[in-house]
């Protein structure tokens, strides 16, 4: 009994140990049927970077790109080497360089790495130099304002130049210290500091102004490498208070040469003239907001549109200058394209809300002194009009006490902001409405 026990027990033994063995082998075959591969490492290099090129070369920057390396599985780095050093890597095939040495030549080359550590050969080199040191030293003209800044109005670049290039936040700092030692009435040093960014200062005198009016013009050298505008500051100002602002010179047709009649014939504080068509970048700016100015379709503003972005000159001068000067009153002068239903001047301060000193009410008045056929619409008055109300005008959140003025309208008025859009035929074509609109502003200020 016992010994049949036993052979039974091992015959059962010996079964299931066949069966798993079959069952083992069964499941390495199938796992090779399904196509399961050992993993084979990368050692495939990318390609070699091509076509290092260099742009918006300045004193101490430029802007190096090339084209993308191609790979098995995927370029994940690019090491650029300056002089034959390594000197930074980037995720993407372009870099900016700051901080170079005026007047200096470089070498620059490329390697592409991929994720799994395999790089390229260098690519060819490029040798660039950085401008030569300019001369720190006021400048000094006279004539007849208008006719100069006309003559600067006539070059600024068109739609889709690509001129405009977009600040950096190092140049926005220096745009500070040359804005301020203006304003403190230290010409030395904001001749020493606008020569950084390819500025320079000219000491205007009007000598067609009785008596003789003298202006400092802040403006680009003739070779022109950042397209940010012209500002111009009263050296003794009749109009304290008053700012004035073209920020579509070329898009808001006449506006520019309109804001410096008025701006001349008034001795205001200062003006702003913007450097490029608002069209002139096709890349987005950041901040919120809609347009049709652009294209046939409505689409956020470009980068190159300052009224719209907060990384521009236009803005940080705006932004020093109500800071410094407590009283000074922001108008901006636009135009617009007249619907049957619109009135001939739309005037805003940013908001719906009206401000316990309103210089809207007050222009408007002294306007309809000048022409009283002109009819208007002003949203904090007329509530349900939004048309052209300049609600995403980042300059007018800024002054408006906008939380941030890139992506947030402003629920409170300082008052400081107007902004004025004209119909064409009655104020903007010629010099007979823009002494309208000058005579007001006098009227007022």
């Amino acid at each position: 009994m016992d010994t049949m026990v036993n052979r039974n027990f091992n015959v059962h033994v010996i079964t299931i140990f066949w069966i798993v063995l079959l069952v083992l082998i069964m499941f390495s075959c199938s796992s090779e049927s399904d196509g399961e591969k050992v993993a084979v490492p990368d050692t495939e290099s990318p390609t070699t970077p091509s076509g290092l090129k260099a742009d918006n070369i300045t004193q101490n920057s430029l802007y190096l790109y090339w084209d993308s390396a191609l790979d098995n599985v995927k370029v994940k780095n690019y090491s650029l080497y300056q002089n034959n050093e390594f000197l930074v890597g980037s995720g993407k095939p372009s870099y900016f360089l700051e901080n170079l040495v005026p007047g200096t030549e470089y070498t620059y080359q490329v390697m592409a790495t991929d994720a799994a550590g395999n790089s390229s050969e260098l690519s060819n080199p490029l040798n660039v130099a950085t401008m030569d040191p300019l001369e720190a030293e006021l400048q000094y003209d006279s004539g007849n304002l208008e006719d100069y800044l006309g003559n600067l109005l006539d070059m600024v670049p068109g739609i889709s130049a690509n001129k405009y290039k977009v600040p950096t936040e190092t140049d926005l700092k220096q745009w500070d210290l040359i804005i301020d030692a203006i304003l403190d009435e230290d010409i030395t040093e904001a001749v020493h500091q606008a020569v950084y960014l390819n500025y320079q200062i000219v000491e205007f005198t009007d000598t067609y102004a009785t008596p003789n009016q003298v202006y400092f013009v802040l403006k680009e050298y003739d070779v022109r490498l950042n397209y940010w505008g012209t500002y111009v500051f009263s050296k003794t100002p009749k109009r304290k208070d008053l700012v004035l602002g073209a920020p579509h010179v070329l898009h808001d047709q006449k506006t520019g040469y309109q804001a410096a009649f008025a701006f001349r014939r008034n001795v205001a504080k200062a003006l702003f003239l913007s450097g490029a068509h608002r069209c002139d970048r096709d890349e987005s700016s950041s901040c919120d907001g809609t347009t049709r100015s652009c294209s046939t379709n409505y689409a956020p503003y470009r980068i190159s549109d300052v009224p719209h972005n907060v990384n521009s000159m236009f803005q940080k001068t705006t932004e020093n200058l109500y800071n410094s000067l407590p009283n000074s009153v922001f108008v901006q002068l636009h135009g617009f394209g007249k619907e049957p239903t619109d009135p001939y001047v739309i005037m805003s301060n940013g908001t719906n809300k009206t401000p316990v000193k309103d210089y809207v009410v007050m222009i408007k008045d002294a306007l309809l002194e000048e022409d009283n056929t002109l009819t208007f619409k002003i949203p904090h008055i007329n509530t349900n009009w939004t048309r052209y109300a300049a609600m995403d005008n980042t300059q007018g959140r800024y002054i408006n006490g906008s939380s941030d003025p890139c992506s947030v309208p402003a629920t409170y008025t300082t008052g400081r902001f107007v902004h004025i859009e004209q119909e064409r035929s009655k104020l903007r074509e010629n010099e007979t409405g823009w002494l309208k609109v000058s005579n007001a502003l006098g009227k007022v200020f």
